[in-house]
């Protein structure tokens, strides 16, 4: 156990540990400052361009000395170096910064005896580490967005070390004075890759909140379907729901939805939820649609319904989106 409580270091088998286990270098090294470190020293030392971070080999781990599980805490630096040790299990808060050592040879021959291709006279020991990112559930849902190491994590990494790297150039002289001058268009249209980071990162911006919006109003229509079946004693008709929640088509103002996206809208959340229907039906004109009602706004939760879409006898048009005289009827169904 180092200087905190967040950091813990136990073998999982005791005993286990032996000198043909011995593992020269690949320590595990933590520092305790956490994310103070990192904003002096950047991510894998962008900052302060020491690839480690500060971190040195502790004196003691003299060249072939195997040190045997023992934990080495710098009050100074507060880097704590965790030697390799045969089904040792490390924790440690997520905050601070963390590495590898590299591997300078395995076994108990000296790396660079008999042939001096580093691997001595016994035989080739190989082991395997294993490292798990674990999240809680306070962030659980937004880790989950771009995993790290995933593609989208690798994409939002690009962006931001284009973007520094940009505004790095960009750092301008005012007379005697130097100030960092950020970014300007110019600079984007130079940066290829920061520019096609820029179009994507808009494209999925876009997407998401059409997405978004899409749900909404889903989740309003039927809402108002569940809330106020009819009015006057008259069955609602498509047109009323697309004058509802729909702005005029000819509006230059950019709301969305207009009339139109409404009335498209519509015509799929039914399709995407329609159910069997009976030969009565289909002759009729009626089809039949099913609902859940989870938060029960027209009475019991978990309740299903059917919107059953009557067009007029009168309109025998194949294909296209539903009229919109079309009369919508919100019944129970099993």
């Amino acid at each position: 156990r180092g200087s905190s409580s967040d950091n813990q270091c136990n073998n999982l088998l005791p005993e286990s540990h032996s000198d043909q286990n011995c593992m020269k270098g690949g320590e595990f090294c933590v520092n305790l400052r956490g994310l103070d470190h990192y904003a002096e020293n950047g991510y894998k030392g962008n900052i302060s361009g020491n690839k480690l971070g500060g971190w040195s080999r502790p004196s003691n781990a003299t060249s072939g000395q195997c040190l045997k599980g023992e934990i080495h805490v710098n009050d100074d630096d507060q880097w704590v170096t965790i030697p390799y040790a045969f089904n040792r299990g490390i924790v440690h808060h997520g905050e601070f910064p963390h590495l590898s050592a590299p591997i300078q040879g395995i076994g108990t021959q000296d790396s660079n005896s008999a042939d001096g291709d580093g691997r001595g006279a016994s035989p080739q020991i190989s082991r395997v580490i294993v490292g798990f990112n674990v999240f809680g559930h306070d962030v659980g849902a937004h880790i989950a967005k771009a995993p790290e190491h995933s593609k989208p994590f690798r994409r939002k990494v690009r962006l931001y070390r284009s973007t520094i790297n940009a505004s790095m150039t960009g750092q301008t002289s005012v007379g005697e004075k130097s100030r960092q001058g950020g970014m300007d268009i110019s600079q984007i249209r130079k940066n290829k890759g920061l520019t096609k980071l820029l179009v994507l990162a808009k494209r999925e911006k876009v997407k998401e909140e059409l997405r978004r919006n899409q749900e909404q109003l889903t989740c309003r229509i039927w809402r108002r379907m569940l809330s106020r079946p009819s009015q006057d004693g008259s069955l609602p008709r498509v047109s009323d729901i697309v004058n509802e929640f729909g702005s005029p088509n000819d509006g230059l103002d950019g709301v969305w939805p207009k009339s139109i996206d409404v009335h498209v809208h519509l015509h799929h959340m039914f399709l995407s939820t329609e159910s069997k229907q009976d030969s009565a039906q289909k002759q009729e004109g009626a089809i039949s649609k099913r609902f859940k009602d989870p938060d029960g706004f027209a009475g019991l939760p978990e309740t299903w319904y059917c919107v059953n879409i009557i067009k007029d006898k009168n309109d025998s048009r194949p294909g296209g989106l539903i009229p919109l005289s079309a009369m919508l009827d919100l019944v129970k169904c099993k």
